[in-house]
């Protein structure tokens, strides 16, 4: 059973799923080896090990620890293990390959290689999104404004962005599900401990009610002081802005909220009383950054544009083989190449056999397009090469 040939998709997740392979290792591997088939492949014969793999840091490099090369070996002969585990939590999963991956995530350096969740996926879509964050200890009044700014976020037809912690997330999240909108809360753990447990309740009514629960992390990986802080840049990165409600100096949200700004996403901050410790952290985003004060809903509404009309109609798409057939030869067989499985510049090169110089080209060119994508050092399909023939047959969904 263990022995069957896995299809890419499950390749991509038993790759990304093994313990120590973060995106920076998986896109290193994906790009240089073309793709997660190529690199299991690789392990399962011992042939991984005798490349010597080799992961960029900066201007340097170091080689990607042996122990990590044997967990993918193994995993590489036992995939099953970690796709069962997926099937019994009930989890979908998407890749940056898939066309409901969320185009938000593209500001990402190295995006995620999975995401995984509960509930409607299409949530991570959502023409409008706002994050809602803050302290874990919130004062009734943080509280209150947390639910007000949500109900008022939801109003909009816009999609709430938290992290599904105990005080100013939660109390997000419950306000936009309690006024019949959709929410998104990103975990720091896999769903097999998903968040809090006291917001076990809270997370199925996310769900139902047409929410969803995501995160970056495989089902079985437990919580850690690290993996928060990397959760954060995804709640920034998912939504239009983010909101502070009362952080103290030392708040995680602050992550979040320096994250929003090195994504150039708006950032809105509630004020508070000048040596209130609950919103220190508040005061010094107020100060040292670009950050715009929380002066009114209806002020905030304006300043993120929603108080148009949401457009709803979309516009006709191309599907991959109608927007392969108006690429010139260059670009055409580079970016097949790139469709058949991800890579670096020099692999797209070595399997088309074209020069450097000129895969160099038609890769700047595609990226003009917005038809291929960057991962780290890999190159992958993106816009209408990521959809499928047929596919928009019929049918007016993203």
């Amino acid at each position: 059973m263990e022995a069957r040939e896995l299809t890419e998709e499950e390749a991509w997740l038993v790759l990304s799923g093994v313990e120590g392979v973060g995106e920076q290792t998986f896109w290193q591997l994906v790009g240089t080896f073309g793709g997660p088939g190529s690199v299991l492949r690789m392990a399962r014969e011992g042939r991984l090990r005798d490349e010597g793999p080799r992961l960029r840091q900066g201007d340097g490099a170091r080689p990607i620890p042996r122990v990590v090369v044997e967990r993918i070996e193994i995993a590489s002969k036992t995939p099953l293990r970690s796709l069962r585990r997926i099937h019994e939590l009930g989890l979908w999963t998407l890749t940056p390959v898939d066309p409901g991956y969320p185009a938000r995530l593209q500001v990402l350096d190295q995006p995620p290689p999975v995401l995984y969740g509960w509930g409607d996926a299409a949530t991570l879509r959502s023409a409008r999104s706002v994050a809602v964050v803050g302290t874990r200890r919130p004062t009734l009044h943080g509280r209150a404004l947390a639910a007000r700014v949500a109900a008022r976020i939801v109003d909009c037809g816009a999609t709430v962005v938290s992290g599904l912690a105990i005080g100013i997330d939660g109390a997000a999240h419950a306000a936009a599900v309690e006024r019949k909108g959709s929410t998104v809360a990103v975990i720091g753990s896999g769903h097999g401990e998903p968040g809090p447990r006291s917001h076990r309740g809270l997370l199925q009514r996310i769900v139902e009610s047409g929410g969803s629960v995501i995160g970056e992390l495989p089902p079985d990986a437990a919580a850690t002081p690290g993996t928060f802080p990397r959760r954060n840049r995804l709640i920034s990165a998912l939504a239009d802005a983010v909101v502070v409600v009362e952080a103290p100096a030392r708040s995680g949200a602050l992550i979040t909220a320096h994250h929003a700004l090195e994504q150039g996403r708006q950032l809105f901050v509630a004020p508070g009383r000048p040596a209130d410790e609950a919103v220190a952290g508040c005061l010094a985003l107020l100060r040292e950054t670009p950050a715009r004060p929380l002066v009114g809903l209806d002020e905030f509404v304006a300043d993120l544009g929603y108080g148009l009309p949401l457009v709803t109609g979309r516009a006709a798409r191309l599907d991959r083989d109608s927007a392969l057939t108006l690429l010139p030869q260059t670009e055409l067989a580079v970016a097949q190449a790139i469709c058949a499985a991800p890579g670096t510049a020099d692999a797209v090169a070595s399997r088309t056999r074209l020069p450097p110089p000129v895969v160099a080209g038609a890769i700047t060119l595609l990226l003009m397009r917005g038809w291929i994508q960057s991962s780290g050092p890999a190159y992958l399909p993106a816009g209408p090469l990521l959809v499928e023939s047929g596919s928009l047959s019929g049918s007016s969904s993203p």
